[in-house]
C-alpha cells in the first residue's frame, strides 16, 4: 500500500516530467507575424541603427485569432518566439532592439511563454527540441529546422488554417 503523501509527489514528478517533455510552436517574428518589411525605409533605417521599424509595424496576422486557434492546441504545447537581431549591429544597437521586440512579445503576443531574440544567423535549429514546429518566412532557416526531425510551417502561407490543422490532427 502506498500512502497519500507518497502518491501525492509520484504524481506531482510525473506532471513535471511531462511539462518538461511539451513541445514547442515556434514563430519567427520579422516576416512571420510582424511586418518589419512593410515599414517605410526599414532596411536604411536599421542601417543607421534606428530601432523604429521594429516599434512602428503592424502585425501580419489577425493575433486574437492566432491565439485563439494556439489556445485550442492548449495542452499539446508551448509557444515560444525565436528571432533575429538585425545583421552586422552594434552592440549597442543589438541591446536597444533586443528590448524593443521583447516589449512587442510581451504587449501583442502574450500567449509566448518561451522568447530568444538571438544574433543575426544564430541557427534557430539549435533551440528545437523533439516535436517542436517552427513557423517562419525563411525557407533555408525551414530546411535546417527539418533536419532535425521536426515540422516547420511556411508564413508565407496561411499560418491560421495551417495552425487549425495541426489542431485537429
Amino acid at each position: 500500500l502506498v500512502s497519500a503523501p507518497h502518491a501525492i509527489l509520484v504524481l506531482q514528478g510525473r506532471r513535471k516530467r511531462e511539462r518538461q517533455k511539451m513541445a514547442t510552436i515556434w514563430f519567427d517574428l520579422d516576416g512571420t507575424i510582424y511586418d518589419l518589411y512593410g515599414v517605410e525605409n526599414w532596411l536604411e533605417k536599421l542601417r543607421s541603427s534606428d530601432t523604429t521599424p521594429y516599434e512602428n509595424g503592424s502585425a501580419l496576422v489577425d493575433l486574437a485569432e492566432l491565439e485563439n486557434v494556439l489556445e485550442e492546441l492548449g495542452e499539446d504545447y508551448e509557444i515560444g518566439v525565436i528571432t533575429w537581431l538585425a545583421m552586422g549591429a552594434s552592440k549597442e544597437y543589438d541591446k536597444a532592439v533586443r528590448k524593443v521586440k521583447k516589449e512587442w512579445v510581451k504587449n501583442n503576443f502574450r500567449i509566448a511563454k518561451k522568447l530568444h531574440v538571438v544574433k543575426y544567423g544564430t541557427p534557430k535549429h539549435s533551440f528545437a527540441s523533439k516535436g517542436d514546429i517552427l513557423i517562419d518566412d525563411n525557407k533555408e532557416v525551414r530546411k535546417a529546422w527539418e533536419k532535425t526531425g521536426n515540422k516547420t510551417i511556411d508564413a508565407t502561407k496561411n499560418i491560421l488554417k495551417l495552425l487549425a490543422q495541426v489542431a485537429q490532427a
